[in-house]
C-alpha cells in the first residue's frame, strides 16, 4: 500500500527546512502541488527585500488577500534588495499585519498544509521561515435549518460543513470561558481537521482523556465525514446499536456539553459527534425542553412505545397467527383467517416481503431528486399496497401491520437508532416463525443481554436503569421541570 503524502518524507523532502531563497521555496511549493492552475504566486516587495506571496485561489479569496496583505505591504515597501532578518519580518508583521491570525512554517510540509487550510504564504528573501496568514474566503454553505432533527419550537439553525462556523454556533450558546477546544488532524491523504470540545467544569477528566487518546490513535488514509470518525472511536462489541450520538442541532450539543458530555466536530461534516451516548439519549429531542413538561413526557413515552412496536409488532403478529390464534377474539380471528386464506403465500413470507418493499421505497426516496423525493415513497406505498390487496397477493391485515411498524420506526428522534430497529426486526421475524412466542422471548433475552454488555466510553449503555441508580436518572426518562432542575447538573 502506498503511503500518504505526509508519510513520504524522505523521497519528497517534505520535512526539509525552508531556505532563505524565496524564489526557490516558491518553486519547491509549486512543484509539490504539481503546478496546478489554482496555485497563484505573485512577486511582491516586503520592506527592503523581494519576496513572493503564494496561495491556492480555490481555497482563498483573492480580493481578501489583496486588501489584507498586498495593500499594507506595498505601503511599507522601499527600493533596493536587502535580504531581511527574521526579527525584521516579525516587526513588519506586527506593524502592518498585527490583527491577522498567523503562524510560521519552518518546513515545506508545514507550508503546504497551511496553504491547503486556506492560508496565504508570505516568503521573504533572507528569511528561512514562511509567514502563513489566515485570510479565509473559501466558499461555504450558509447556516440553514436542521433537515433531519426538526422540532416544532426552538432555534432553526443547524451545523454546516465548516468547522469554524460550527464552533461559533456552540460558543454563541455557551458563553463560558471554560469551554475547551482541542484541535486534531486525521487522514494521511485528506488531513481532515477535527476538534474535541468540552466544558472543563462539567466533563469528567477520565472521559476527556479517553476521547483524546482515541482521536490521537486514528490511523487511516482518509476521513471524509464524522461517520468515519464515529466508526473509528466507538466502543467495540456493538452489533447494531450506536454508542455515539450524531447531532445536527447546536442547541442540543450545547445542552449535552453542560451535562458533562464531550463533542467531536469534524471539518466537512454537518453532524457533531457526542459521547458518551446511552440508550435513553436517543429518545430525547431538543424540542422536549421548549414545551411544557406534561407534553414532553407524553411524547417521550410515546417514543419508547413506538420503538418497541417497531421491533416486535410483525413478530408478535406472526407468532399469534401461526401458533397462538386462541388468544385472538373470535370475530377478529374469522376476519383475519378469511383474508389469510385468500393469499397464495405464507404469512411469514409476506411479512418479510412487504417489509423489504417498504425499505426499497424508503431508499428510493433518498435517491430521486429532492423536489419529488417525498412523493416517491408515499405514492409507491399507496399504489403497491392497494394493488397487492386487490390482487389477493397480500391481506389487508399484513399491510396494516407493516405500515404501522414503519410509521412507529420514524418516531425515534435519531435516524441512526431507528435504523437499528429495522435490522433487529428481521431477526425477530425469523425466531417467531420457527419458535413462536418462545422465539420472541429468546430474542428479547438476547437483546437485553447484549444491551447490558455495551458501554459508551466506559459508561454502561443502559445507565441509569441497569444498574439502577434512581438519583442519576434526572430527566433521562421523565422530563423534569426547569424549576426542579439540579443546579449541579
Amino acid at each position: 500500500m502506498k503511503a500518504g503524502w505526509r508519510e513520504r518524507k524522505e523521497e519528497s523532502g517534505l520535512t526539509a527546512a525552508l531556505g532563505t531563497d524565496s524564489e526557490q521555496t516558491m518553486v519547491q511549493l509549486r512543484e509539490l502541488f504539481g503546478n496546478p492552475p489554482d496555485f497563484q504566486a505573485a512577486a511582491i516587495r516586503i520592506g527592503t527585500a523581494n519576496g513572493f506571496i503564494c496561495m491556492l485561489k480555490t481555497l482563498s479569496d483573492h480580493k481578501t488577500m489583496s486588501d489584507k496583505l498586498l495593500i499594507p505591504l506595498m505601503e511599507e515597501s522601499s527600493e533596493g534588495n536587502i535580504p531581511l532578518q527574521f526579527q525584521q519580518l516579525e516587526q513588519l508583521r506586527q506593524e502592518r499585519l498585527g490583527v491577522l491570525p498567523f503562524v510560521y512554517a519552518a518546513t515545506v510540509r508545514e507550508a503546504a498544509e497551511r496553504m491547503l487550510a486556506g492560508d496565504a504564504i508570505l516568503l521573504a528573501e533572507g528569511v528561512d521561515k514562511a509567514l502563513c496568514i489566515e485570510i479565509g474566503g473559501a466558499a461555504v454553505r450558509a447556516i440553514e435549518e436542521s433537515k433531519s432533527q426538526r422540532v416544532n419550537r426552538g432555534s432553526d439553525d443547524a451545523f454546516t460543513e465548516a468547522i469554524d462556523t460550527n464552533i461559533s454556533l456552540i460558543r454563541r450558546r455557551l458563553r463560558n470561558p471554560l469551554l475547551r477546544i482541542e484541535p486534531f488532524t486525521a487522514g494521511d491523504e485528506t488531513g481532515t481537521s477535527m476538534s474535541l470540545v468540552y466544558l472543563e467544569n462539567a466533563a469528567p477528566p477520565s472521559l476527556v482523556a479517553e476521547l483524546r487518546s482515541r482521536l490521537k490513535a486514528i490511523q487511516v488514509k482518509a476521513i471524509y465525514d464524522s461517520g468515519n470518525v464515529e466508526e473509528l472511536i466507538k466502543d467495540k462489541g456493538s452489533w447494531f446499536f450506536p454508542t455515539v450520538l450524531d447531532i445536527e442541532r447546536p442547541d442540543a450539543v450545547a445542552s449535552l456539553l453542560v451535562e458533562g458530555h464531550c463533542a467531536v466536530i469534524v471539518d466537512g461534516s454537518p453532524f457533531v459527534l457526542i459521547g458518551p451516548a446511552v440508550y435513553g439519549n436517543f429518545f430525547i429531542s431538543a424540542g422536549d425542553y421548549y414545551v411544557l413538561p406534561v407534553f414532553a413526557n407524553m411524547i417521550r413515552l410515546l417514543r419508547h412505545i413506538a420503538f418497541m412496536l417497531s421491533l416486535f409488532l410483525p413478530a408478535l403478529y406472526l407468532c399469534v397467527i401461526n401458533y397462538h390464534s386462541q388468544i385472538i377474539p373470535t370475530a377478529l380471528l374469522y376476519s383475519i383467517s378469511g383474508q389469510e386464506q385468500g393469499s397464495p403465500f405464507p404469512t411469514g413470507f409476506m411479512l418479510v416481503a412487504m417489509t423489504l418493499i417498504f425499505e426499497v421505497l424508503r431508499e428510493a426516496g433518498t435517491r430521486v431528486p429532492k423536489n419529488i423525493g417525498q412523493a416517491v415513497p408515499l405514492a409507491g406505498a399507496i399504489i403497491l399496497g392497494e394493488a397487492a390487496v386487490q390482487a389477493g397477493i397480500v391481506s389487508s391485515m399484513i399491510l396494516i401491520v407493516v405500515a404501522s411498524t414503519e410509521l412507529c420506526g420514524l418516531v425515534t428522534p435519531h435516524y441512526e437508532f431507528s435504523s437499528t430497529a429495522r435490522i433487529i426486526r428481521f431477526g425477530m421475524l425469523l425466531l417467531s416463525s420457527i419458535l413462536g412466542i418462545y422465539g420472541v422471548f429468546l430474542g428479547t433475552a438476547a437483546l437485553v443481554i447484549h444491551l447490558t454488555s455495551l458501554h459508551s466510553f466506559g459508561v454502561p449503555y443502559l445507565k441509569p436503569f441497569a444498574p439502577f441508580r434512581g438519583k442519576q436518572q434526572k430527566d433521562m426518562l421523565i422530563r423534569l421541570s426547569l424549576n426542579n432542575e439540579d443546579p449541579s447538573r
